[in-house]
């Protein structure tokens, strides 16, 4: 929820830094304790190796003549009790032991930290993109691909790094926290007074806060954007090209790049402000405990040197806090974005069907008394029945918008019925059996996909099982396809780029049915296939199709009436 002036209410800000406390702790929560737990040790053993300097002090006679009290008093018995004695040997030995361990101690937490970030980002984004990938099609085809790319690539890394924030937030404060309580032992009043001057600057400053959130939420906008842009422009680079449009698109994609530069240069200036204003302030407040403490001669120069040690860590723990507060809320909206897609997507048991596994088939599909529509839209289909036999050629015929592609969504189990049912030689197509039928399918659309990779890549791409180069070479062939490959020197490993750019309409279907026909597919789905093709391309399309039919099911998807010799029976809608 944002309010009227764009802001998320601070309930929801709680509500998202809950949600991913949870996270955290659902994720390796022994690995969290462990970071948690290293963390209150090297804020007890740094603060006690500046302690160690007070006895150290009295040693080396820098205040000659005054009896032991406090820290140095309990050490000195400590040391008594222990057979050891109180001399600068030990207490240097002591000393660099303490802070060789806290050295190591910074080292085993930095390593644990990073791997723990490292596994999350890894982790979620996996767990991410496997709550996308198994989406119900009904779902998945109203979303943004844009949004899921930049939460995949850029925002579950966001995510990570809100996370990291919060993590040295959190040990941040446990080590401020051990720091103030040596300080409180030397002199309650003057850390008190330390710690009044942080709030009242804490609570002057809050605006850089509210601040730090709305330039986040505009830097993911505004990447959003840029994103898009480039998506945009490879999807009609040829327009853009024969247009000379190439203006129109640098100015937008300026536009977004510049966007984004300022709220970075903003993004740095207003966490950057609170950090200078911190550091003058501490330095100030140094400067009068230093003179009050001296001129008033109430703390033992040893002690007095001490606790301006213990105020110098202080109030840069302060200022880090502060930084870590700024980076957590600024990095709000990307957490939000990430979340946003976790709860579109609902976690399903669907696996995918084990290896070579099809849907038996030798009779008929049945569609009985089916009815579907689309929410908010009139139904396409009121009890709508239909049958298709085995091994032959059905057309699907009707005008634009009459749910031709719906049709074979169904029946392809894109989509479900609201009421009838859709059964395979009697065998209702539920979940249990969907797996294996969509095992048994081939889809050809309209627009055939390619990647940028290899012939062998693009024709191999989503088939279960390894196939043979003479198998690929044998269906090229068969497709009247083998030509397109043998013109390159590499053949199936010759590597192509923008196949739109570099094939012919016909020439990219024949490939794409060279590919589907890989799959050994009991029922070939074929979506408006030869719709971009002229009459010599579509009659050779047609003929290959023709040929297969006696050893698979054929349904094919069109509005044109010359291919109705094609077909074994029709289905007008």
């Amino acid at each position: 929820m944002v309010t009227h002036n764009g802001h998320t209410p601070f309930p929801e800000q709680l509500s998202l830094m809950a949600k991913t406390l949870r996270l955290m702790l659902q994720h390796h929560p022994w690995k969290l304790v462990r970071i948690l737990l290293l963390t209150g040790i090297l804020g007890v053993s740094g603060g006690f190796s500046i302690l160690l300097l007070i006895p150290l002090l009295r040693l080396l006679n820098l205040q000659s003549g005054d009896a032991p009290d406090g820290f140095a008093l309990w050490l000195q018995q400590l040391m008594e009790r222990t057979g050891m004695e109180l001399s600068i040997g030990n207490i240097l030995l002591l000393f660099v032991l303490i802070l060789a361990l806290n050295a190591l101690l910074r080292f085993r937490k930095s390593m644990t930290e990073a791997r723990y970030q490292q596994t999350f980002i890894s982790d979620y984004r996996r767990q991410l993109f496997g709550k996308v990938l198994r989406a119900e099609w009904s779902t998945l085809h109203t979303k943004s691909k844009t949004n899921h790319i930049q939460v995949l690539t850029v925002e579950v890394p966001n995510l990570a790094e809100y996370i990291f924030y919060l993590l040295r937030f959190l040990t941040s404060l446990v080590i401020t926290l051990a720091y103030i309580a040596y300080a409180l032992a030397i002199s309650p009043l003057y850390t008190l007074l330390i710690l009044a001057t942080g709030g009242i600057l804490f609570f002057l400053l809050r605006k850089f806060l509210a601040k730090a959130f709305r330039l986040g939420e505009g830097y993911v906008s505004s990447y959003n954007h840029l994103l898009k842009y480039i998506d945009d422009f490879w999807q009609t680079v040829k327009i853009a090209k024969v247009h000379s449009s190439e203006d129109f698109y640098s100015r937008k994609f300026d536009q977004a790049s510049s966007s984004l530069l300022d709220l970075e240069y903003g993004m740095q200036k207003n966490y950057a402000l609170p950090r200078l204003i911190y550091s003058i302030a501490g330095i100030a407040v140094l400067a009068l405990v230093i003179y009050l403490g001296f001129s008033m001669g109430q703390i033992p120069l040893a002690s007095l040197f001490v606790l301006i040690l213990l105020f110098s860590k202080i109030f840069p723990q302060f200022t880090g806090l502060i930084t870590d507060i700024h980076m957590i809320i600024s990095n709000l909206p990307s957490v939000q974005m990430v979340f946003r897609l976790d709860d579109e997507f609902r976690e399903t048991a669907v696996s995918p069907a084990p290896t070579g596994a099809s849907f038996s088939f030798s009779r008929e599909i049945l569609l009985d008394r089916i009815s579907f529509g689309y929410p908010g839209a009139e139904p396409l289909f009121r009890n709508f029945s239909a049958v298709i036999p085995c091994r032959q050629i059905t057309g699907i015929m009707g005008e634009s918008g009459l749910g031709k592609t719906t049709l074979i969504d169904l029946i392809a189990g894109l989509q479900k019925p609201q009421d009838g049912s859709i059964s395979v030689d009697g065998r209702p197509l539920n979940d249990d059996a969907l797996p294996s039928w969509k095992n048994s399918i081939g889809y050809l659309p309209q627009d055939s996909f390619f990647i940028d990779g290899t012939f062998r890549e693009n024709l191999v791409w989503d088939t279960a099982h390894p196939i043979p180069d003479e198998e690929i070479w044998n269906l090229l062939e068969q497709v009247n396809a083998a030509h397109l490959v043998k013109r390159y020197p590499g053949g199936l490993d010759a590597m192509v780029v923008n196949f739109p750019f570099t094939f012919s309409g016909g020439e990219r279907q024949r490939l794409a049915l060279a590919r589907v026909l890989l799959r050994n597919p009991r029922l070939l789905l074929l979506d408006e296939a030869t719709s971009s093709l002229d009459s010599d391309n579509e009659q050779q399309i047609m003929e290959v199709i023709a040929q297969l039919k006696n050893r698979v099911t054929i349904l094919f998807v069109t509005h044109r009436t010359s291919l109705l010799p094609w077909f074994d029976q029709v289905i007008r809608l």
